[in-house]
């Protein structure tokens, strides 16, 4: 399985609720990191989460501040072991229920039919916005 078929696999369960079977296709070594790599407390899903239980914890995050709204992929390229996809998203802030709208960019990498790298961006400062 290519790097784009088994991304596009993971998004696929994580969207429809399967979470299970995407930490299926997790390493266990895997990093998850939502534009920085650092820890930030003015947006709780900057850091990074390692391994299917930081999957967890970031997908948890995620689902607690943002109801998931539509997620649209424009491309997606790659290899065996990279891929890139981009697209648009359109979430609700669930404190404010502002929109938190944004182009985005995922970057992955797999090794031995896993997931071992997952970063996300995304337009960090319309997040902010939209949580005040």
């Amino acid at each position: 399985m290519s790097a784009v078929d088994l991304t596009q696999s993971f998004l696929g369960a994580v969207f429809s609720g399967q979470l299970e079977e995407a930490l299926a296709l997790t390493a266990p070594e895997a990093r998850f990191i939502s534009v920085s790599p650092r820890d930030n407390a003015a947006n709780p899903l900057h850091g990074t989460f390692v391994g299917p239980e930081g999957a967890k914890a970031f997908f948890g995050g995620f689902g607690a501040l943002l109801e998931p709204g539509e997620f649209t992929v424009e491309a997606a390229f790659g290899d065996d072991h990279h891929a890139a996809l981009y697209g648009q998203f359109r979430h609700t802030v669930r404190a404010t229920g502002k929109p938190f709208a944004s182009d985005w960019a995922l970057i992955t990498r797999v090794e031995g039919g896993k997931l071992t790298l997952y970063h996300f961006y995304e337009d960090s400062d319309a997040l902010t916005r939209a949580r005040t």
